[in-house]
């Protein structure tokens, strides 16, 4: 790539001296490629310099530092909670995530799963892990909804982002068994910009729950790589 960029600055350099010979001679002109040539180089190794681990932390960092005071005041917190045997590892005998790849492998474990954990007949839920550009959907159900029934629309609706993600980017996702350099998923460029961590990498901590100033339900969610 870079030496198809230096035969273009050379190709423009050589014809501008041809156009303009009256105006420069052959050393001026060898001066001006050496300096595109400079240039050119130092600009690609600036581009190519940036280390995507590097980036995705930061990502990482401003997610974790996230205000959501804007959505309006916090009301409570939905946790979710997977009992298991591997007491050496949670203590309580609860794994304080689950899994959004295929929740119902974990289901049955669930603490409190058909606990009615919002009254509400409709509420959005806000989705910005992992994407540059957040997404709003709203759930109805008449009788309120339980942790199962808010996993299930949450995991549904990340495989619907992803799908759309990757239909609407030109820089595709690079296969797992295809990552050399880093394990993470790449950043792609579609609809809403996912970068760092594929659905499988994705558990769902607790639920933020928010009233704004007009009276709607809004969910934060606490997504966990």
């Amino acid at each position: 790539m870079i030496f198809k960029e230096i035969n273009c600055y050379i190709y423009i350099a050589y014809n501008t001296y041809y156009i303009s010979s009256n105006m420069f001679n052959y050393k001026n002109l060898l001066y001006i490629i050496s300096l595109v040539i400079f240039f050119s180089c130092h600009g690609h190794h600036a581009i190519n310099s940036k280390d995507p681990a590097e980036i995705i932390e930061k990502k990482e960092q401003l997610s974790l530092n996230k205000d959501y005071s804007t959505l309006g005041e916090l009301i409570y917190t939905i946790n979710f909670q997977v009992k298991t045997d591997n007491v050496n590892d949670y203590e309580d005998g609860f794994i304080p995530w689950i899994q959004l790849e295929k929740p119902d492998a974990d289901m049955a474990n669930l603490h409190n799963k058909d606990e009615i954990v919002l009254n509400n007949s409709s509420v959005e839920i806000l989705i910005d892990y992992p994407l540059n550009k957040e997404y709003k959907f709203t759930i109805t159900s008449e009788k309120g909804f339980t942790r199962e029934q808010l996993l299930h629309a949450i995991s549904k609706q990340y495989y619907i982002l992803y799908e759309e993600e990757e239909n609407s980017a030109t820089v595709k996702t690079v296969p797992l068994e295809k990552r050399t350099t880093m394990y993470n998923r790449n950043e792609t460029d579609g609809k809403y910009g996912i970068w760092g961590h594929d659905i499988a990498d994705l558990v769902l901590s607790s639920i933020l729950v928010y009233r704004s100033n007009n009276g709607k339900t809004i969910l934060a969610l606490q997504i966990e790589s």
